[in-house]
């Protein structure tokens, strides 16, 4: 049995404190393999400020998948506060990354992961970008990533040659109600703001995207020269 995938992100923190976070997935599928909460805490039950667009079924499923993996990487960032600078080191097997930013761009990245990975099944669909796990990607690189694991996507689970991108703004204005609605369940989660603003900032992708798509593929369009016949 091959061992579980790990990414570690480590954060010195304002107050000289260093705080570890270890995730653990799946070789194969690349889901999150963290032992949830012994005792979750409230907010975590799915009923809870529960997504308008949530297809889970309360009665099979007592938590919100995403929120219970959040419950215990929420704590130990709890004293931040969104502008505070962190020195962030993410170690991969195939990288490590280092970056001084902002705590709301550092958990931004961290709950992406979760989020990606947890089993929720609107963000599930963005677990084949959390594989190839890029911290702190940019606007471009966000947009590139996207586009081409949604044409992989068409290709591998449709079967198909990839046709327009309808599916792809459907998604998006999906996880745009998850994350509004994430944002209210984390709200009750913790009186600082961190958590919530790094959801703003995923968020601001969601609405990006559909927006300027295809801008940016006219943009990128140059790059693909040498492919055209």
């Amino acid at each position: 049995m091959n061992a579980a995938l790990r990414i570690r992100y480590r954060l010195d923190l304002p107050d000289g404190t260093q705080t570890t976070l270890d995730f653990h997935f799946d070789p194969s599928s690349f889901r999150l393999m963290n032992a949830p909460p012994a005792e979750p805490p409230f907010w975590s039950e799915l009923a809870f400020n529960r997504c308008a667009n949530c297809p889970l079924a309360v009665a099979d499923h007592r938590h919100c998948p995403a929120a219970l993996h959040m419950a215990s990487t929420l704590e130990p960032l709890k004293s931040l506060v969104s502008f505070d600078t962190v020195a962030v080191t993410v170690v991969q097997a195939e990288r490590t990354v280092t970056a001084e930013t902002s705590a709301q761009q550092a958990m931004s990245s961290i709950l992406g992961l979760i989020m990606a990975t947890s089993g929720c099944p609107w963000t599930d669909r963005l677990r084949p970008m959390a594989r190839f796990h890029l911290p702190f990607a940019s606007e471009t690189e966000t947009l590139y990533r996207t586009i081409s694991m949604y044409l992989l996507a068409r290709r591998i689970a449709g079967g198909e040659q990839a046709g327009d991108f309808g599916a792809l703004e459907e998604l998006y204005r999906n996880l745009h109600v998850v994350n509004r609605d994430m944002s209210r369940r984390l709200g009750a989660a913790t009186r600082s703001d961190p958590a919530r603003n790094a959801l703003a900032l995923l968020d601001s992708y969601t609405t990006l995207l559909p927006a300027v798509l295809e801008r940016s593929l006219e943009e990128l369009a140059p790059l693909f020269d040498a492919w055209r016949t």
